[in-house]
């Protein structure tokens, strides 16, 4: 008896190696997307810190309201979605958590600032929520399709 029917096979498994993760397109379009948010973010940011806000007539009256804890928030929230961004790509898993984290302090400082700030509510009674509203809308899409990645396991540990 020459063959033991025990032994392993020894023929040659292919299928069995290094399984290489590609970056889906979806990614790199949110991420791409991001990134021209973050930026034009910042831009405005900085722009409003130096005297001359973005935005027209209505943001530079609400430029004149805000705090630095106000321009530090902002800031704040670039550096967090800055850093969901780059775990996005890198198809990291604590993405998810950090992108959630980040739209939830961006609701509450929208729905502090309605409340308690009537010239926040004027910028956008000129121009509508439609923005504000589509903007969440966005940012609710994204988050579904990152927690969509999570859950196939497309987002390494």
């Amino acid at each position: 008896m020459d063959k033991n029917p025990y032994a392993a096979p020894r023929a040659e498994l292919k299928d069995l190696g290094a399984e290489e993760r590609k970056r889906p397109l979806l990614v790199w379009v949110i991420v791409i997307f991001q990134a021209l948010g973050i930026v034009g973010g910042a831009y405005t940011t900085l722009a409003a810190l130096s005297g001359n806000p973005v935005g027209g007539r209505e943001a530079a009256e609400y430029t004149k309201h805000l705090t630095a804890v106000d321009h530090g928030l902002t800031l704040a929230i670039l550096a967090i979605s800055t850093f969901a961004m780059v775990e996005l790509f890198r198809l990291k898993r604590r993405s998810l958590p950090v992108l959630i984290a980040a739209f939830v302090l961006g609701v509450a400082i929208v729905a502090f600032s309605l409340a308690f700030r009537p010239e926040y509510r004027a910028m956008f009674e000129v121009a509508g929520y439609w923005s504000l509203m589509v903007g969440w809308a966005f940012n609710v899409a994204i988050i579904g399709y990152v927690w969509r990645l999570h859950s196939k396991e497309v987002l390494r540990p």
